[in-house]
């Protein structure tokens, strides 16, 4: 994209709590999705679309973030400078943390949790052709209960913003994405810690602008949008990506039944139906059988004679013989013994000994 502006502001100081267990030994922006984590994605897609520059706020674990984008810096060819928060201040303040870091004339705002393919191109021409000093990227939604609600006039105008209505008191179904524009002088805006150390947009930063008569827009962004901040959106996330309803980077050969990382190894009587994505080593047992939408992740080994279903396991677990797995959620680093027959619609921590009698953490409703 020929264009002056390339930096963006990435949140990622979320907590995650609603992706118990899975978020209790990593951040949820580093949550993977097909063979790379959310926050990669975003990057990725920001890049294709001339972005360079990043910035990320970051709090629980913020460590590993760093760790992990200092090991692929060479292949991303981006610059990101992270500032840890040792105590969150809002989305706007986490925004101001960064701000020594935010020049340019325009910047664009990504959340570290959003799987999109959203035209980030199409997005920056609307807010630099337009008057408005703040574009708000907006989806239509079937459960406004879920999102902050945009409401906007037949001039893309924003008139007011409701958090998390229900369908009945909802002044739209126009969710508000957390994909913003910004003019530099916004950023201006957001009062210094020692005046209001917590600060968000919506509720904050976007009614002060409105209560001093500076206009906001709102476009639909036309293209796949999800927030995968709980365990349900995580798998239908999953599920969407294997399906190809989002056009994401996915760093592995495509084959007959969806893709296969680097060093594979299915055995000849292990059969795989649906659409499924086996990461690097992963190493599938005689009389395995894969049905439905399946993600496994790298260095899996699933033993001989399992069934695995319609779920998600994580890097570096080990299920044994005879095992069956439906519509669950396994974390990395867990052990599933021979002959089990999981709970359907469980979801189980990171580093489980999964035996007979065993409790998931969570089972899904």
């Amino acid at each position: 994209m020929d264009k002056e502006d390339n930096q963006v502001m990435i949140l990622a100081a979320g907590v995650g709590s609603r992706l118990d267990p899975l978020t209790s030994h990593i951040p949820k922006p580093l949550c993977p999705i097909l063979g790379r984590p959310v926050m990669e994605h975003i990057i990725r897609l920001c890049k294709k679309h001339g972005f360079t520059e990043f910035s990320a706020n970051t709090h629980v674990m913020g460590e590993k973030i760093g760790s992990y984008f200092k090991g692929i810096k060479s292949d991303l060819d981006v610059t990101l400078n992270l500032v840890n928060e040792d105590e969150l201040t809002g989305v706007a303040g986490g925004i101001r943390t960064c701000k020594q870091y935010l020049t340019d004339d325009v910047i664009l705002v990504m959340m570290g949790d959003a799987l999109t393919d959203v035209d980030l191109t199409r997005l920056y021409e609307s807010h630099i052709k337009s008057d408005f000093p703040v574009t708000v990227g907006i989806k239509q939604v079937e459960d406004t209960s879920q999102y902050g609600v945009v409401l906007a006039d037949e001039k893309r105008k924003i008139i007011s913003f409701q958090e998390k209505p229900k369908a009945e008191d909802a002044l739209s179904n126009w969710a508000n994405t957390g994909i913003y524009f910004f003019d530099r002088k916004i950023i201006d805006e957001i009062p210094p810690i020692e005046e209001r150390q917590k600060f968000d947009i919506a509720t904050d930063l976007f009614q002060k602008l409105m209560a001093k008569g500076i206009a906001l827009q709102a476009v639909n962004i036309n293209a796949y949008w999800a927030d995968i901040g709980t365990l349900k959106q995580y798998q239908q996330s999953i599920k969407d990506a294997l399906n190809g309803k989002v056009k994401i980077d996915i760093a592995a050969e495509k084959t007959s039944f969806g893709y296969k990382g680097k060093g594979v190894i299915v055995a000849p009587s292990a059969k795989i139906e649906g659409k499924v994505y086996l990461g690097n080593n992963v190493k599938i047992g005689p009389n395995v059988k894969i049905t439905g939408d399946v993600y496994i992740e790298d260095n899996v080994i699933i033993d001989s004679n399992s069934y695995i279903n319609n779920s998600i396991i994580w890097g570096n677990s080990f299920i044994g013989e005879n095992v069956k797995v439906i519509s669950s959620i396994i974390g990395n680093n867990c052990i599933v013994s021979d002959g089990l027959e999981m709970i359907s619609n469980s979801v189980w921590a990171p580093n489980s000994q999964i035996d007979d009698g065993t409790k998931p953490s969570v089972v899904l409703s």
